[in-house]
């Protein structure tokens, strides 16, 4: 009994290196090459740019420890989370989460982009469709205000198209020829007060121009004069 105990441990512990050597020797097989990367979850960042980033060599294979390659990825300033995975027999699924972009702002080079933190996101605006509003400056007190209005109500935060300080400490979002002001920081509370107000003049059919949340527990409406 104590020889078979002696043997089925050794039978395993050989089983287990032979596990264990697999990765490192399928590795010198050409047929495991990779020949296609998926990415998965990237709408924003430029897939070019996240190849490049990658840095796959031409011999790379599937079974590569990718470490390197996915801490290379997540340095890139819109990536959340990276994951690489393999699927047999050479392709690799890079999945990843991006950072929202809530905001355009004005550069030197153009429109750049900006998350919920008003840093600059690495996602070119002429390479989505994305349409987002604009904001003054890159102030993380205007790109919150979005943010708390994105959070409750997609339509509204669809609505906007510009985000300016009104001068007396507070956020004004131009919705066209309409107004809404907000104070800062804007919470999502304040947000449902506002949709709250609109709704009701909407149902009623009274137009407005200008709707003021900056104050606590009531909102001014100031109608649009015809």
């Amino acid at each position: 009994m104590k020889r078979r105990v002696l043997l089925s441990v050794a039978g395993g512990a050989v089983i287990l290196l032979g596990f264990l050597a697999t990765p490192h020797l399928l590795r010198r097989v050409t047929f495991f090459r990779v020949r296609q990367v998926e990415l998965i979850g990237v709408r924003y960042i430029a897939p070019d740019a996240l190849l490049e980033t990658l840095g796959l060599r031409q011999d790379q294979n599937v079974f590569d420890d990718f470490e390197a390659a996915e801490e290379r990825v997540l340095r890139l300033a819109g990536i959340v989370q990276v994951r690489i995975r393999r699927r047999l027999p050479g392709t690799l699924r890079v999945e990843v989460s991006e950072r929202i972009p809530l905001a355009f702002v004005s550069g030197p080079e153009g429109l750049v982009t900006l998350d919920v933190w008003a840093r600059p996101l690495p996602y070119d605006p002429t390479a989505s469709s994305v349409d987002l509003p604009i904001v003054a400056r890159p102030d993380t007190l205007l790109v919150g205000a979005l943010g708390a209005v994105r959070f409750v109500s997609r339509d509204l935060y669809d609505q906007v198209d510009w985000v300016e300080t009104d001068g007396n400490g507070g956020v004004r979002l131009v919705l066209g020829d309409r107004r809404i002001l907000m104070r800062v920081p804007s919470s999502p509370g304040d947000v449902d007060a506002v949709l709250a107000v609109a709704e009701h003049l909407a149902g009623s059919g009274r137009e407005y121009e200008e709707l003021d949340a900056r104050y606590d527990g009531w909102i001014v409406v100031r109608r649009r004069v015809i």
